[in-house]
């Protein structure tokens, strides 16, 4: 016991001062799952029937196509009024289909397997076409009192994609769950509410890292991400920046396709090229006490409002733009917490176990812009 003179101060004797802790606890990671929450997690999203299933299938349905190409030498200009032309899919055709190639309008008379039996210079000219001509269904004119003839049809294809399991394990002795501790009334309750927000930020990252696997007895099963799907609509920016007219091509081509992108998700140097991309677009109320802005919505070129997520868990150089009413996560099995068999001197031994699935249909629906700069 050590003997001191003079003032006393908080630096002589320590023994017996009260620790100021703080009664809570705060997480130096943040919890926020915001594409699961954008997404939704709800089967009935897409009609699933006859759930749970470890795989399972979505129907794709699209209408015939509009274009083909050219199969043949260059089709020069020709005093002949009929005459045959080769194309690559002949079943994309019909007779009386009107046909434009160029500057020339073609009228169909017949088909034979690739071949198309036609009259030229249909209500014009015709005109020369180079063997790589994109040829375009543009009108039909059948003749009056024709009969029937075959018209193309298009055969209902499907999606699929398997579930995957998670797991956690939650064990917690006795003694430790009865020691009193600040900002925790119950370790054991502490734990398992932890763990199932790590299972959650695993599953949250499962769009951007997926990889379809069906499993076997020493490989667990696994789901496709964005990457499996998502294998047309792809712009690689070779590590320029987000570009406006970036975004404005990616949305084209996911109209063209017949979809409405209404949803960007990046990280959050895309999101900060965007908002000042957008910056001087923005119309808002006078405030002199605040400056910047940040752009959570994009009317495009073409009309559609486009939402933007940041996420934080999104790979930084990538940009998907979705149509996100043909994406999202399935719960096979909800995440829950069960006990199992104790096996020593504790007062928790459990497991948290989940099963979840992920969608996207229609490939050319949605797009990716990816290599992008992130600084």
């Amino acid at each position: 016991m050590a003997t001191n003179t003079g003032q006393v101060s908080t630096y002589d004797n320590t023994v017996g001062i009260k620790r100021v802790v703080s009664d809570r606890i705060e997480m130096s990671e943040p919890m926020e799952f915001p594409l699961m929450k954008a997404l939704g997690i709800n089967a009935n999203k897409f009609n699933f029937v006859n759930e749970p299933g470890k795989m399972y299938e979505w129907q794709e349905d699209t209408y015939t196509p509009i274009q083909d190409a050219l199969n043949e030498d260059t089709v020069a200009t020709s005093n002949s009024a009929d005459v045959t032309l080769s194309v690559s899919h002949g079943e994309y055709f019909h007779s009386g289909d009107i046909i434009k190639i160029d500057s020339e309008y073609i009228y169909v008379d017949s088909i034979s397997s690739d071949d198309l039996t036609v009259v030229r210079a249909h209500g014009g000219t015709q005109a020369t076409h180079a063997s790589t001509s994109t040829v375009y269904i543009v009108s039909q004119a059948r003749i009056e009192g024709a009969d029937a003839s075959d018209s193309p049809t298009q055969d209902v294809s499907t999606g699929y994609n398997y579930s995957f399991i998670m797991h956690g394990n939650v064990e917690v002795s006795r003694t430790n769950e009865l020691i009193k501790r600040y900002g925790i009334a119950s370790l054991v309750d502490r734990e398992i509410d932890k763990k199932m927000d790590e299972l959650m930020r695993v599953l949250t990252r499962k769009p951007y890292y997926g990889t379809r696997a069906a499993g076997s007895a020493t490989a667990g099963r696994d789901a496709g991400g964005f990457d499996t799907f998502i294998t047309t609509n792809l712009y690689d920016q070779s590590s320029v920046r987000l570009t406006r007219s970036a975004m404005d091509t990616a949305n084209r081509a996911i109209f063209d396709a017949g979809g409405t992108a209404d949803l960007i998700v990046c990280g959050a140097f895309q999101q900060q090229i965007i908002s000042d991309m957008f910056e001087g677009y923005v119309t808002t109320e006078r405030s002199e006490q605040m400056g910047g802005v940040t752009i959570k919505k994009i009317q495009m070129a073409l009309g559609n409002v486009i939402n933007v997520l940041v996420d934080r868990y999104c790979p930084a150089a990538s940009l998907w733009m979705l149509d996100s009413r043909k994406v999202g996560f399935i719960p096979i099995d909800a995440f829950f917490h069960e006990e199992l068999g104790k096996v020593a001197d504790t007062a928790a031994y459990g497991q948290i176990v989940g099963e979840y699935g992920f969608v996207v249909s229609c490939d050319e629906h949605h797009a990716k812009i990816y290599s992008l700069a992130t600084s």
